[in-house]
This record gives structure tokens, sequence and C-alpha cells, in this order.
């Protein structure tokens, strides 16, 4: 499979999809001030182009969600001008719903025609890479970029009018994994107009009232998390995200899509890893610190049972200087920002592979020591085998780490810093962290609060 999907891939990047003036683009996390941005033209208002919704299924939708009501605007032009290099194919739709508002300093711009609201595109290759030209086919002057049920309409509103075998969601934005911030700016579809965002149960809603997709993937910081997975996972077969946080160029739209156009019979686990492999050879090239991973959903259900017994059998064990070491020792992602947090000593974010193993091979002499060792290694074995599709890494995260240590899904662990009280941290959240549905089949947290314990 992987010969497949690399020629697929660099098929698509020999035809010059990464040029040197991509190369030149530098968006820092989607916050950057000093971005050479690429020219757009208002696309031309297609009432005429409306969808025939009896039209016969293509192989692919692809469904790409952009909520650039906020610092990230300019970040969704550049990509929709990627995804312009390719274009909707015979096979396969690609539909975009874009938002945009005034007044953002740290990502406004007036390209486009500085329009506001939203937009709804039917993606089409055009001759200028630099510019938007793919029709318009719905305009909304007033939308609420951050409600789930936006999201809802624009999936349903895509399967109806752009049929097809199927579908691929793409949430597009900032994103801070599983955490629903009680004051903090930040979630994933952060609407800076409304002050809306789409919480983690959410997004498992959209997938419940919209309808199921063949693959749920993230092009936002820290989403490769169990707990998110877990609310995806019975109405998706492959979730495709990152541990740590995604450079502000995203996803390189034409070096999957394109390889979808050039075969689009991939089944839908090679459409997963080509995501990753894009991915993994993009930001090799712009050498920046980058991670991503295509899961199994349906192998989820086991990862929780694992993860479950672990977590049990440590607790038994009890070997605090075990569970301290590996608490301290596993690769941190940037849940908190370098101002905050510059050494990722107060992230509580961590990789669950590198968690077991680092658990099992700091364990002292105890009656159950060996059982704890055995489900380490079955948990990590697991991860590899059943869970990970494919998981690709280039650089270091922030604190010097190489990101290939990351394994392909992260978890909540509490910080290293432990001056940093559970109850002050999970202060902040918005709901309970027992609400998640990983934590109602797992009780995860209660091996969280054991593990604040190993000071």
């Amino acid at each position: 499979m992987k010969k497949i999907l690399m020629a697929a891939v660099f098929a698509v990047m020999a035809a010059s999809a990464v040029t040197a003036e991509d190369l030149k683009i530098d968006f820092n996390g989607r916050t950057s001030k000093s971005l050479a941005a690429p020219e757009a033209s208002a696309p031309i208002l297609a009432d005429a182009l409306k969808a025939n919704s009896k039209a016969s299924p293509k192989e692919w939708t692809v469904m790409v969600f952009i909520n650039g009501k906020n610092n990230l605007e300019i970040a969704g032009l550049y990509n929709v001008n990627q995804m312009e290099k390719i274009g909707s194919t015979r096979d396969m739709n690609i539909v975009v719903e874009i938002g945009r508002m005034k007044g953002q300093a740290a990502g406004d711009t007036d390209l486009d025609g500085d329009w506001t609201g939203s937009r709804r595109l039917l993606i089409k290759k055009d001759k200028n890479p630099n510019k938007i030209t793919s029709p318009v086919v719905q305009e909304d002057k007033v939308v609420d970029m951050g409600d789930y049920k936006r999201a809802v309409d624009f999936v349903k509103w895509s399967k109806e009018k752009y049929p097809a075998k199927r579908y691929m969601l793409v949430i597009w934005n900032h994103g801070s994994g599983w955490m629903d911030p009680r004051k903090e700016q930040k979630g994933i579809s952060f609407d800076d107009e409304t002050g809306n965002y789409i919480r983690t149960p959410q997004i498992g809603l959209i997938l419940k009232e919209a309808g199921k997709v063949d693959i749920m993937a993230f092009d936002a910081c820290l989403m490769n998390m169990v707990e998110v997975a877990y609310e995806v996972k019975d109405d998706a077969q492959v979730i495709v995200g990152s541990e740590e946080t995604v450079p502000g160029l995203g996803y390189p739209y034409d070096l999957f899509l394109g390889a979808m156009a050039k075969k689009p019979a991939l089944s839908t686990e090679e459409v997963g890893a080509v995501m990753v492999e894009a991915f993994k050879m993009f930001y090799d090239a712009v050498k920046k610190g980058a991670q991503l991973s295509a899961l199994r959903a349906s192998k989820l259900d086991g990862l929780g049972v694992k993860m479950s017994e672990f977590a049990k059998l440590a607790q038994e064990t009890g070997d605090l200087d075990a569970m301290k070491a590996a608490r301290n020792g596993v690769i941190r992602y940037d849940a908190v920002g370098a101002g905050s947090d510059p050494d990722m000593k107060i992230s509580f974010y961590g990789d669950v592979s590198q968690f077991a193993q680092l658990v099992a091979a700091n364990l002292k002499e105890h009656a159950k020591a060996a059982e704890l060792k055995a489900s380490a290694a079955a948990l990590q074995e697991y991860i590899d085998k059943e869970l990970v599709i494919d998981n690709k890494a280039s650089g270091m995260t922030r604190s010097g780490r190489d990101l290939a240590e990351s394994k392909g899904v992260s978890v909540y662990l509490p910080p290293v810093e432990t001056r940093i009280a559970q109850e002050r941290l999970e202060g902040i959240f918005e709901g309970k962290y027992s609400d998640f549905a990983f934590d109602k089949a797992t009780g995860w947290h209660g091996f969280v609060t054991f593990l604040y314990t190993a000071k």
C-alpha cells in the first residue's frame, strides 16, 4: 500500500504542487502579521450553477468548513487557492464554506473584495493559482461559524447538492484539543464576531445530525486526542489530525487532493494515509515542526478498553515514582502557548503510547509489575498495529523534543509543573471532563486524579 500512496503523492508533487512561491509563505501558527499573501479576486455569484441533487454520485465529496472569522482569515484564502490548483473533477467534488468578518488586525485582509459573512464555493481548477475564481453557490451576510449547527447545515447541503459514494469533512480553524475553555478564546471553529465556538461534544453532534462521513479530518491544532476521537468514532471510518499544533500553512490541499484526483479508487484508509504522507513531505520541505496521524475509528473502543486496563493496574501497583518519571518524561504538546509555557511544563496533553512505555520502563519490583508491563506493551502494540493507519512527523516541538516520538494519539495527563493544582487547571474548563464519551467508557479522569498525587 505504501508504494501506491507514495507514488500518488510524488506524482502530484512532481507537477509543481509545492512551488517556490508556496515555500516563501510563512504563517507562524496561523497568527503572523507578516504574510506573503496570494492575490484573490471576487468569485462570480453563480445561481446558475446550483448543483443538481439528482446528479450521479461521484466517488468523493470533500467538504471543508473554513471559519476565517478570526485572525486566520488570510490563511483561509491561501488554502482555497491551494484547492484551486486541483479543483473538482469528474470523480471528486470539492466544496468549501468560508466565513469572514471585519476588524481582525492580525489576519484581516481586503483581498477578494473584503466581503463579510459566509460563502459556499464549488472549487474549480483555474489557471492562476494566486486568484480565487471558484463560483459562489450560496452567500449569507450574517452567520455564526462557531455554531455547530452551521457546520451541520453545510454538511447536509453538500451531501444534497454534491452527492458522492464517500465523504470527507475537514473542520478548519484554531484548535485546542478536547479543552472547552471557560474564559480563554480557544476552541475549534472560534468565531470572534459572535464569541461562539464548537465544543468537543458538539463535534460529535455534527456527524450525528448531518450523517456519517468516511473521513473526519481536523485542519486545526491538537485535535488527534482520544477524547476528541471518541466523540466521532461511531460516525466516521478514518480520523485525521495532529497531536501537536498545526503550522499556519495548514494541510497541503493541493498535494493530497491531487493524489485523490489521480487515483480516485484509493481506499478510504489509503486516502487517510496519503493525507499523512503529503503533510510530512510538505513540512519537510518548508522545514517546520509538524505531526499528523490517521486513525481507524473502529479500533477506538478497543483502545479505550486497553487504556482502562492499564490505568487500573497502574493504580493497583501504586508506583508513584514510575508515574512521576513517565509524567515528566512524556512528550508534551503546545496546549498552553509559548508565553505562559515556554518549556511545556504546564501542558496537560501527552502521547498515550510513550507514556505507557515510560511507566513500564520505570517500575520497581511489585507483585503486579509484570502484569502492568504486559498491559503497557499490549497498549503500545495496539496503537501501533491496530489503531494507527499512518503517523508521520517533521522536526521538533518548541521545547526541543523530536516530534517523531509521537505515536499517533494523545490524552489528558497532569502537567510536569506540580504547583498547577488539578482544581485550578480544571477550573478553566467549561464542562466536566467526566461528561466526555471517553471518560464515561474508561474512567480516565480517575487515573488522572491519581497521577496528580505523584509529586
